[in-house]
């Protein structure tokens, strides 16, 4: 589906938001149609989630600032999982060398 120009969205913006937003939820589902049937669940959630905090928003502002309050949560979250991921020890064994643990081969030979 081809966009309409510039000046007919801002027409939209300006005097019919829900013909955009209609545009919007056509462009979504296309590419939500994109993706395998295995992520479309999930994507479709996501997307609920969005359009639950757009209409809980006082405003276009307000909607902006809780979908990127949204999106820094995810990213805390993913990035606290990758760090525990990193404080575990490989394999589970508690009696392998942790990186703290390395002599370099350059120390080991001063040392001698």
């Amino acid at each position: 589906m081809e966009l309409p120009d510039f000046d007919t969205l801002k027409h939209w913006a300006l005097a019919e938001p829900e013909r955009l937003d209609e545009l919007l939820h056509q462009q979504i589902d296309a590419l939500i149609e994109q993706v395998g049937p295995d992520r479309q669940r999930r994507l479709r959630g996501l997307q609920f989630r969005i359009d639950c905090q757009r209409r809980l928003a006082k405003n276009n502002l307000d909607s902006c600032i809780r979908i990127a309050n949204m999106m820094h949560e995810s990213f805390f979250t993913m990035r606290s999982q990758l760090n525990h991921l990193n404080d575990e020890p490989p394999f589970g064994g508690g009696n392998m060398l942790s990186g703290n643990n390395i002599v370099r081969l350059s120390e080991h030979r001063r040392d001698k």
